[in-house]
Protein backbone atom coordinates (compact mmCIF):
# COMPACT_ATOMS: atom_id res chain seq x y z
CA UNK A 1 0.00 0.00 0.00
CA UNK A 2 1.40 3.38 -0.95
CA UNK A 3 2.19 5.98 1.69
CA UNK A 4 -0.41 8.57 2.55
CA UNK A 5 -0.39 11.84 0.63
CA UNK A 6 0.45 13.66 3.86
CA UNK A 7 3.53 11.54 4.42
CA UNK A 8 4.76 11.85 0.84
CA UNK A 9 4.30 15.57 0.30
CA UNK A 10 5.21 16.68 3.81
CA UNK A 11 8.49 14.88 4.52
CA UNK A 12 9.15 17.26 7.42
CA UNK A 13 6.22 16.05 9.59
CA UNK A 14 6.26 13.13 12.04
CA UNK A 15 5.69 9.80 10.25
CA UNK A 16 5.48 7.48 13.25
CA UNK A 17 1.84 7.97 14.21
CA UNK A 18 0.07 4.63 14.76
CA UNK A 19 3.27 2.61 14.17
CA UNK A 20 2.85 -0.81 15.80
CA UNK A 21 4.43 -4.22 15.43
CA UNK A 22 7.61 -3.10 13.67
CA UNK A 23 10.82 -1.23 14.31
CA UNK A 24 10.72 2.48 13.54
CA UNK A 25 12.92 5.53 14.04
CA UNK A 26 12.64 9.18 13.13
CA UNK A 27 15.11 11.96 13.77
CA UNK A 28 15.45 15.62 12.83
CA UNK A 29 18.98 16.98 12.48
CA UNK A 30 19.62 20.64 13.36
CA UNK A 31 23.14 21.90 12.71
CA UNK A 32 23.89 25.31 14.22
CA UNK A 33 27.06 27.43 14.08
CA UNK A 34 27.61 30.89 15.51
CA UNK A 35 28.99 33.77 13.45
CA UNK A 36 32.49 33.38 14.93
CA UNK A 37 32.46 29.69 13.92
CA UNK A 38 33.83 28.85 17.37
CA UNK A 39 30.63 27.10 18.47
CA UNK A 40 29.09 24.38 16.31
CA UNK A 41 26.53 21.82 17.39
CA UNK A 42 24.25 19.18 15.94
CA UNK A 43 21.01 18.80 17.89
CA UNK A 44 18.92 15.74 17.00
CA UNK A 45 15.47 15.17 18.48
CA UNK A 46 13.85 11.87 17.62
CA UNK A 47 11.90 8.75 18.50
CA UNK A 48 12.67 5.04 18.52
CA UNK A 49 10.04 2.27 18.49
CA UNK A 50 10.79 -1.45 18.43
CA UNK A 51 8.36 -4.12 17.32
CA UNK A 52 8.05 -5.69 20.77
CA UNK A 53 7.28 -2.30 22.32
CA UNK A 54 9.93 -2.89 25.00
CA UNK A 55 12.29 0.01 24.30
CA UNK A 56 10.06 2.74 22.93
CA UNK A 57 11.40 6.17 23.81
CA UNK A 58 12.12 9.61 22.50
CA UNK A 59 15.47 11.34 22.71
CA UNK A 60 17.53 14.45 22.15
CA UNK A 61 21.06 13.77 20.94
CA UNK A 62 23.66 16.54 21.02
CA UNK A 63 27.02 16.65 19.25
CA UNK A 64 29.47 19.33 20.37
CA UNK A 65 31.62 19.65 17.26
CA UNK A 66 34.41 21.75 18.71
CA UNK A 67 34.94 19.60 21.79
CA UNK A 68 34.11 16.26 20.11
CA UNK A 69 31.58 15.29 22.77
CA UNK A 70 28.22 13.61 22.35
CA UNK A 71 25.25 13.41 24.71
CA UNK A 72 22.18 11.16 24.44
CA UNK A 73 19.24 12.25 26.56
CA UNK A 74 16.56 9.57 26.77
CA UNK A 75 12.93 10.41 27.60
CA UNK A 76 9.78 8.39 28.12
CA UNK A 77 7.85 7.99 24.88
CA UNK A 78 4.89 9.76 26.48
CA UNK A 79 6.98 12.94 26.67
CA UNK A 80 6.88 13.19 22.87
CA UNK A 81 4.13 14.99 20.96
CA UNK A 82 3.80 16.33 17.43
CA UNK A 83 1.48 18.14 15.06
CA UNK A 84 -0.30 16.11 12.37
CA UNK A 85 -0.16 18.81 9.70
CA UNK A 86 3.10 20.75 10.18
CA UNK A 87 6.55 20.06 11.51
CA UNK A 88 6.22 20.79 15.21
CA UNK A 89 7.71 18.37 17.72
CA UNK A 90 7.83 18.60 21.50
CA UNK A 91 9.99 16.49 23.82
CA UNK A 92 9.50 17.29 27.47
CA UNK A 93 10.00 21.08 27.64
CA UNK A 94 11.84 21.31 24.31
CA UNK A 95 10.20 22.25 21.00
CA UNK A 96 11.43 21.95 17.42
CA UNK A 97 10.18 23.29 14.07
CA UNK A 98 11.62 24.67 10.83
CA UNK A 99 11.30 28.19 12.21
CA UNK A 100 12.77 27.78 15.71
CA UNK A 101 13.97 25.56 18.51
CA UNK A 102 13.43 26.08 22.24
CA UNK A 103 15.67 24.13 24.58
CA UNK A 104 15.43 23.43 28.30
CA UNK A 105 17.91 20.61 28.89
CA UNK A 106 19.63 19.79 32.14
CA UNK A 107 21.37 16.70 33.42
CA UNK A 108 24.66 15.86 35.07
CA UNK A 109 26.61 16.18 31.79
CA UNK A 110 25.12 19.10 29.88
CA UNK A 111 22.84 22.08 30.36
CA UNK A 112 21.33 24.06 27.47
CA UNK A 113 18.60 26.67 27.74
CA UNK A 114 17.39 29.23 25.24
CA UNK A 115 15.63 29.87 21.96
CA UNK A 116 16.88 30.17 18.38
CA UNK A 117 14.79 31.53 15.51
CA UNK A 118 15.49 30.66 11.86
CA UNK A 119 14.86 32.78 8.76
CA UNK A 120 15.53 32.61 4.98
CA UNK A 121 14.90 28.86 4.94
CA UNK A 122 15.62 26.98 1.70
CA UNK A 123 14.18 23.46 1.51
CA UNK A 124 14.57 20.74 -1.12
CA UNK A 125 11.46 21.48 -3.24
CA UNK A 126 8.47 19.15 -3.22
CA UNK A 127 6.87 18.52 -6.63
CA UNK A 128 4.03 16.29 -7.82
CA UNK A 129 6.25 13.52 -9.17
CA UNK A 130 9.29 14.25 -7.00
CA UNK A 131 8.25 14.88 -3.39
CA UNK A 132 11.44 16.20 -1.83
CA UNK A 133 14.96 14.79 -1.70
CA UNK A 134 13.78 11.17 -2.12
CA UNK A 135 12.27 11.85 -5.55
CA UNK A 136 9.88 9.17 -6.76
CA UNK A 137 11.39 6.73 -4.23
CA UNK A 138 9.40 8.72 -1.67
CA UNK A 139 6.22 7.03 -2.92
CA UNK A 140 7.49 3.52 -2.13
CA UNK A 141 6.34 1.98 1.17
CA UNK A 142 9.17 -0.54 1.52
CA UNK A 143 12.14 1.82 1.66
CA UNK A 144 13.98 1.08 4.94
CA UNK A 145 15.32 4.62 5.28
CA UNK A 146 13.88 7.89 4.00
CA UNK A 147 15.64 11.24 3.85
CA UNK A 148 14.50 14.85 3.78
CA UNK A 149 16.33 18.18 3.46
CA UNK A 150 14.29 20.80 5.30
CA UNK A 151 16.73 23.71 5.01
CA UNK A 152 19.96 23.90 3.04
CA UNK A 153 20.81 27.25 4.54
CA UNK A 154 19.26 29.68 6.97
CA UNK A 155 20.15 32.51 9.30
CA UNK A 156 19.95 32.17 13.08
CA UNK A 157 18.83 34.69 15.67
CA UNK A 158 19.05 33.98 19.39
CA UNK A 159 21.13 32.97 22.37
CA UNK A 160 21.71 29.64 24.08
CA UNK A 161 23.01 29.31 27.62
CA UNK A 162 25.30 26.28 27.39
CA UNK A 163 26.80 25.00 30.65
CA UNK A 164 26.30 28.41 32.27
CA UNK A 165 27.96 30.23 29.36
CA UNK A 166 25.93 32.53 27.12
CA UNK A 167 26.54 31.79 23.44
CA UNK A 168 25.10 34.22 20.90
CA UNK A 169 24.13 32.49 17.63
CA UNK A 170 22.74 35.68 16.05
CA UNK A 171 23.89 35.99 12.42
CA UNK A 172 25.09 32.39 12.54
CA UNK A 173 24.09 29.70 10.03
CA UNK A 174 21.95 26.60 10.25
CA UNK A 175 20.98 23.46 8.34
CA UNK A 176 18.09 21.00 8.89
CA UNK A 177 17.52 17.49 7.55
CA UNK A 178 15.85 14.31 8.75
CA UNK A 179 15.72 10.52 8.43
CA UNK A 180 12.95 8.06 9.19
CA UNK A 181 12.15 4.41 8.59
CA UNK A 182 12.94 0.99 10.00
CA UNK A 183 16.74 0.89 9.79
CA UNK A 184 19.82 2.77 8.62
CA UNK A 185 21.52 1.55 5.41
CA UNK A 186 24.15 -1.20 5.56
CA UNK A 187 26.86 1.27 4.56
CA UNK A 188 26.81 4.98 3.87
CA UNK A 189 28.74 8.17 3.25
CA UNK A 190 27.19 11.47 4.30
CA UNK A 191 28.59 14.97 4.27
CA UNK A 192 27.23 18.50 4.47
CA UNK A 193 28.51 22.07 4.58
CA UNK A 194 26.94 25.50 4.21
CA UNK A 195 30.03 27.41 5.26
CA UNK A 196 31.47 28.29 1.86
CA UNK A 197 33.08 31.57 0.83
CA UNK A 198 29.95 32.11 -1.25
CA UNK A 199 27.42 32.61 1.53
CA UNK A 200 24.58 31.27 -0.65
CA UNK A 201 26.15 27.83 -1.15
CA UNK A 202 25.24 24.61 0.62
CA UNK A 203 26.11 21.00 -0.21
CA UNK A 204 24.57 17.73 0.96
CA UNK A 205 25.90 14.32 -0.11
CA UNK A 206 24.34 10.96 0.80
CA UNK A 207 25.59 7.73 -0.78
CA UNK A 208 24.44 4.39 0.58
CA UNK A 209 23.98 0.67 0.11
CA UNK A 210 20.20 0.41 0.10
CA UNK A 211 18.14 -2.78 0.64
CA UNK A 212 15.81 -3.30 -2.32
CA UNK A 213 13.23 -6.09 -2.39
CA UNK A 214 15.42 -9.22 -1.95
CA UNK A 215 18.67 -7.52 -2.89
CA UNK A 216 20.30 -4.11 -2.63
CA UNK A 217 21.60 -1.26 -4.76
CA UNK A 218 23.95 1.69 -4.36
CA UNK A 219 21.99 4.92 -4.42
CA UNK A 220 22.83 8.56 -3.89
CA UNK A 221 21.28 11.96 -3.27
CA UNK A 222 23.53 14.96 -3.85
CA UNK A 223 22.21 18.50 -3.75
CA UNK A 224 24.27 21.66 -4.28
CA UNK A 225 22.40 24.88 -3.55
CA UNK A 226 23.95 28.06 -4.98
CA UNK A 227 22.53 31.54 -5.61
CA UNK A 228 18.95 30.34 -5.23
CA UNK A 229 19.30 27.35 -7.57
CA UNK A 230 19.43 23.68 -6.57
CA UNK A 231 21.66 21.44 -8.68
CA UNK A 232 20.43 17.87 -8.26
CA UNK A 233 22.59 14.79 -8.76
CA UNK A 234 20.59 11.72 -7.77
CA UNK A 235 20.00 8.10 -8.67
CA UNK A 236 16.41 8.86 -9.67
CA UNK A 237 17.30 11.65 -12.15
CA UNK A 238 19.81 9.40 -13.91
CA UNK A 239 22.94 11.12 -12.63
CA UNK A 240 26.15 9.09 -12.62
CA UNK A 241 29.04 8.92 -10.19
CA UNK A 242 31.96 8.72 -12.61
CA UNK A 243 34.72 8.77 -9.99
CA UNK A 244 34.86 7.65 -6.37
CA UNK A 245 38.29 7.47 -4.76
CA UNK A 246 38.87 6.92 -1.05
CA UNK A 247 42.24 7.53 0.55
CA UNK A 248 43.23 7.47 4.21
CA UNK A 249 41.59 10.75 5.23
CA UNK A 250 40.14 12.06 1.99
CA UNK A 251 37.48 11.20 -0.57
CA UNK A 252 37.24 12.37 -4.17
CA UNK A 253 33.91 12.17 -6.01
CA UNK A 254 32.89 13.28 -9.48
CA UNK A 255 29.22 13.13 -10.39
CA UNK A 256 27.38 14.21 -13.54
CA UNK A 257 23.82 14.83 -14.65
CA UNK A 258 22.66 15.75 -18.15
CA UNK A 259 23.93 19.35 -17.86
CA UNK A 260 26.53 19.61 -15.11
CA UNK A 261 29.53 17.95 -13.51
CA UNK A 262 30.24 18.35 -9.79
CA UNK A 263 33.69 17.60 -8.39
CA UNK A 264 33.97 17.02 -4.63
CA UNK A 265 37.21 16.69 -2.67
CA UNK A 266 36.75 16.06 1.05
CA UNK A 267 39.27 16.00 3.87
CA UNK A 268 38.05 14.53 7.15
CA UNK A 269 39.25 13.43 10.58
CA UNK A 270 38.08 11.01 13.25
CA UNK A 271 34.60 11.72 14.52
CA UNK A 272 32.53 11.19 17.66
CA UNK A 273 30.20 8.24 18.11
CA UNK A 274 26.47 8.97 17.99
CA UNK A 275 23.62 6.54 18.50
CA UNK A 276 21.67 5.20 15.55
CA UNK A 277 18.99 2.53 15.06
CA UNK A 278 20.13 -1.08 14.82
CA UNK A 279 17.43 -3.76 14.88
CA UNK A 280 15.64 -3.47 18.24
CA UNK A 281 17.74 -0.77 19.87
CA UNK A 282 19.70 2.43 19.52
CA UNK A 283 23.45 1.82 19.64
CA UNK A 284 26.61 3.88 19.15
CA UNK A 285 27.18 3.10 15.50
CA UNK A 286 27.41 6.50 13.79
CA UNK A 287 30.78 8.25 13.77
CA UNK A 288 30.35 11.92 12.90
CA UNK A 289 32.65 14.92 12.84
CA UNK A 290 31.78 18.58 12.30
CA UNK A 291 35.19 19.77 11.15
CA UNK A 292 35.63 18.26 7.68
CA UNK A 293 36.59 20.41 4.68
CA UNK A 294 34.90 20.07 1.28
CA UNK A 295 36.25 21.50 -1.95
CA UNK A 296 33.76 21.73 -4.84
CA UNK A 297 33.85 22.65 -8.52
CA UNK A 298 30.63 22.94 -10.53
CA UNK A 299 31.10 22.78 -14.29
CA UNK A 300 28.67 23.20 -17.19
CA UNK A 301 29.31 20.19 -19.40
CA UNK A 302 28.50 21.60 -22.86
CA UNK A 303 31.06 24.41 -22.89
CA UNK A 304 33.15 23.24 -19.90
CA UNK A 305 32.40 26.55 -18.17
CA UNK A 306 33.31 26.72 -14.47
CA UNK A 307 30.20 27.98 -12.70
CA UNK A 308 31.68 28.09 -9.21
CA UNK A 309 34.64 26.76 -7.26
CA UNK A 310 34.76 26.96 -3.48
CA UNK A 311 35.77 25.35 -0.19
CA UNK A 312 33.29 24.54 2.57
CA UNK A 313 34.35 24.23 6.20
CA UNK A 314 32.64 23.12 9.43
CA UNK A 315 31.39 20.20 7.38
CA UNK A 316 29.45 17.32 8.87
CA UNK A 317 30.91 13.97 7.83
CA UNK A 318 29.92 10.32 8.38
CA UNK A 319 31.40 7.16 6.91
CA UNK A 320 29.95 3.87 8.11
CA UNK A 321 29.86 0.20 7.19
CA UNK A 322 31.64 -1.58 4.36
CA UNK A 323 32.35 1.46 2.22
CA UNK A 324 34.47 -0.71 -0.10
CA UNK A 325 31.22 -2.03 -1.60
CA UNK A 326 30.23 1.50 -2.50
CA UNK A 327 33.65 2.39 -3.90
CA UNK A 328 33.72 -0.79 -6.02
CA UNK A 329 30.24 -0.12 -7.40
CA UNK A 330 31.17 3.30 -8.74
CA UNK A 331 34.54 2.34 -10.22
Amino acid sequence: MFKTIRNVYKPEVYHGKNIKGKNFFEGWYFKIADQSQKNIYAIIPGVFINKEGTNNHCFIQILDGRNSKAHYLKYNFGQFSSSDDIFFVEIDDNTFSKEEIKLDIQNENIEIRGQLKFSNINSWPTKIFSPGAMGWYGFLPFMECNHGVLSFNHKIDGILNINNKSTDFTSGKGYIEKDWGTNFPNAWLWMQSNHFKDDSSSLMVSIATIPWLRGEFRGFIIGFYNKGKLYKFTTYNNSKIVKFKKEKKSIIIEVTNNKYKLKINTEYSKGTLLKGPYRNEMIKNVEESLDAKIGISLIEKTNKKLITQDIGILAGFELSGNITEIVDEFN
